[in-house]
């Protein structure tokens, strides 16, 4: 698509559990098919660091394999502007069947003697935004405590500080067909009419997922950074709660009164005490 620039995205975590083979490739010739095991772990995507980013575990896995296997192709992922996954390889392949793996990076159709091929949907797990409008983070503690009238102040400090931030995201499309009819990149609010939030991939990833997978999770959040991170390693990302409280009740309005097709999406994140990370 050729929407605006997706400027933020929220990465939430999630358990994999391999089947055992996760990725069955085929080539024309030499030794074919090359099955490959995706390790069990809890992963997320695009932000985090090589060892639990899904999408770079999925592609060194794949390469492990092929060199097992005496082959010589050699596999790349890149996260596109529009935050999908293109699959390269030095060699035509074919990928069938379509697994659950390449599912949840958003593939969606058995793949034939391709070299290059890009994902119908973003990956799941992974929320993008283009505008977000905060306070940045603020020092937050516990304080029990008064002025007298003579302005004297008393009382006891907890003397541990957290960090938080209200965040509203906006411009956030309704639902896929919304999505889709206004040729946007970034995550909608909730699956079409009569869809269920949680089914099965692939399939387009929501704010309604957000809601039903973060609770009680550290996730990595890229405010404004998003297009620097997804090539970067050494670019930094928060490390972020998002407080049951928040994912219960959601502040969600229209952008503007009377009119369905964008939603604000207004969130407080804590930020952890390991505050920051890099992909690499």
């Amino acid at each position: 698509m050729s929407g605006p620039t997706l400027t933020s995205a929220l990465a939430v975590p999630f358990a994999w559990t391999s089947a055992g083979n996760d990725v069955v490739l085929a080539f024309a010739s030499g030794t074919s098919p090359v099955n490959v095991t995706i390790p069990t772990g809890t992963y997320r995507m695009v932000l985090a660091p090589a060892a639990t980013d899904f999408v770079r575990v999925y592609v060194a896995a794949i390469n492990a394999a092929l060199t097992l296997a005496g082959r010589t192709e050699v596999f790349a992922a890149t996260v596109d502007a529009d935050s999908r996954i293109t699959l390269t390889s030095t060699g035509a392949f074919t990928m069938s069947p379509l697994l659950s793996a390449a599912k949840l990076l958003g593939f969606s159709s058995t793949i034939v003697t391709q070299t290059s091929v890009t994902a119908t949907y973003p990956p799941a797990n992974l929320a993008t935004f283009t505008e977000r409008v905060s306070a940045d983070w603020t020092p937050r503690s516990a304080v029990a405590g008064a002025e007298t009238l003579a302005g004297v102040g008393y009382g006891v400090a907890a003397g541990v500080w957290r960090e938080e931030d209200e965040i509203a995201f906006s411009f956030i499309p309704r639902d896929p067909l919304t999505r889709a009819a206004l040729s946007l990149d970034q995550t909608p609010w909730m699956p079409n009419a009569g869809d269920l939030v949680g089914a099965a991939m692939p399939r387009q990833w929501t704010c309604r997922d957000v809601l039903e997978t973060a609770g009680g999770k550290t996730c990595a959040a890229a405010l404004g950074t998003f297009q620097t991170l997804r090539t970067s390693t050494t670019a930094r990302y928060d490390l972020v709660t998002l407080p049951f409280a928040e994912l219960a009740s959601p502040r969600k309005a229209r952008v503007r009164e009377g009119w369905d097709a964008y939603f604000r999406w207004t969130v407080r994140m804590l930020r952890q005490s390991t505050q920051t990370e890099t992909r690499a």
